[in-house]
């Protein structure tokens, strides 16, 4: 067998349960330090609820005194069309298929039956598409034009986050590293973050949704110094390594964008972010909107496997208070 011929569509149930879903739920998604929403009612809209102030009177016989409701701030999302395509050789793509069974210890290869040639081709798309979601998420720019540009289907959270930075007591709070001829150390950065952050994401830490989003370099630098302390944790931890790391009990998530920060000189190559992780969001939909599906087929002519997806996808962040930003250019 040197191809995989059976064409395959996934269009309105099975197009959420069995392609989309999977990858926008579980522990995979909440690494990920954001709000994830998967199909939410359009338009989409980010909320944010704050509890309103005393709501305690003295007691009187009659009367009411009700006070005003919470405070609830809402964004609508922005959603774009976006088409996922892939194609590879025959040959070449049966390969990829046949790896990622080989790989899973329950398959009888004598017996490859169509659903298990279909799962793991299934995978392999869904992990492609997945991957440069996350990419566009944080790299995405739409004025990248030009037809060969890459991640311009929708403006990702550096974009947006670097163009509302001000002074207000209410703008995205941006500090700074110190002279580059010493680098800041990691921590550092993340104390500085923390300094800086308007009181109302300092007020946020008690409910603990508080998340520290950076680039590789970063947390290098930081697990570096975790691993410099003499105790007998730190040096169990250098050994074995982390399952995940804090910075005053705040998580401290690497970004890993580290491939991808090189080809875009626009973009700061080092930054931080402290932030509620329920203030930024992404947004992906194949519901609401026609035409979106999934599809997998054989093309003879070219003798390629070839693979589509069409779909709605945005991200965008709620209150820039509660987002503290620092950046080397």
């Amino acid at each position: 067998m040197s191809k995989i011929e059976a064409p395959k569509t996934y269009q309105g149930a099975d197009l959420e349960n069995i392609f989309f879903r999977p990858m926008f739920t579980g522990p995979d998604a909440q690494d990920l330090g954001i709000r994830i929403m998967y199909n939410m009612p359009v338009p989409t809209t980010l909320q944010f609820w704050k509890r309103s102030g005393d709501i305690l009177h003295k007691y009187t016989s009659s009367g009411w005194k009700g006070g005003t409701a919470a405070s609830r701030y809402s964004k609508q999302i922005t959603l774009s069309k976006v088409k996922a395509e892939a194609s590879y050789s025959a040959s070449d793509y049966f390969n990829m298929v046949y790896e990622v069974i080989t790989n899973r210890s329950d398959v009888n290869l004598q017996d490859l039956s169509g659903t298990e040639l279909e799962e793991a081709e299934t995978a392999l798309f869904k992990e492609a598409i997945a991957e440069s979601i996350r990419a566009t998420m944080w790299l995405g720019d739409t004025a990248r034009s030009s037809s060969s540009a890459q991640y311009n289907t929708f403006d990702g959270f550096l974009i947006r986050i670097m163009t509302d930075i001000s002074l207000g007591e209410t703008d995205i709070k941006q500090t700074s590293f110190t002279d580059s001829t010493k680098p800041a150390s990691a921590e550092a950065i993340l104390k500085g973050l923390w300094d800086n952050a308007s009181t109302s994401l300092k007020d946020c830490k008690s409910q603990g949704n508080l998340v520290y989003l950076v680039t590789s370099d970063i947390y290098n630098d930081y697990e570096e110094a975790l691993d410099s302390v003499v105790v007998e944790s730190a040096y169990l931890a250098k050994q074995n390594g982390r399952q995940g790391i804090s910075y005053r009990g705040i998580p401290v998530i690497d970004l890993q964008l580290s491939a991808y920060l090189p080809s875009f000189t626009s973009l700061p190559q080092t930054f931080g972010i402290l932030t509620d992780r329920r203030n930024l969001a992404l947004a992906v939909n194949t519901k609401d909107f026609p035409g979106t599906e999934v599809k997998m087929w054989y093309n003879p002519d070219l003798m390629q496997n070839r693979q589509r997806a069409v779909f709605m996808a945005g991200c965008d962040y709620l209150l820039p208070e509660l987002i503290s930003f620092t950046y080397k250019s």
